[in-house]
């Protein structure tokens, strides 16, 4: 999961809606139950919503900008996952495969990708 949400999250659901991947869940239960892994940690209050690190592709591919961090009312609550990094090359084919409709491009990469 290139992006986690940190304790800063209100829960206001604008990530939800903004998430082309449908990565983010209300719960980590929400996640887990549908067969998505969450990062050690994440979420285990219950109150903070959390990203599934096996549909983020920090909308590389999508976006020239992760588009939970855009909608955030706060700011700096969906940020880089330290325990989780994720090369471009990696992303980019995630995309692909959650979208194989769709045309992803390589030059939709924002700054923040780390490799």
């Amino acid at each position: 999961m290139a992006l986690m949400i940190n304790n800063n999250c209100i829960s206001c659901d604008a990530c939800l809606a903004a998430c082309p991947n449908q990565a983010i869940f209300e719960k980590r239960a929400d996640a887990e139950s549908g067969g998505y892994r969450v990062s050690d940690g994440q979420g285990l209050d219950g109150t903070t919503y959390v990203i599934s690190h096996d549909r983020c592709t920090e909308c590389v591919g999508h976006f020239a900008e992760p588009q939970c961090a855009s909608a955030c009312p706060i700011g700096d609550c969906c940020v880089p996952d330290p325990l989780v990094p994720e090369a471009t090359g990696l992303l980019l084919e995630r995309a692909r495969r959650l979208h194989p409709q769709k045309e992803i491009r390589h030059d939709m990469v924002w700054p923040g990708v780390r490799g």
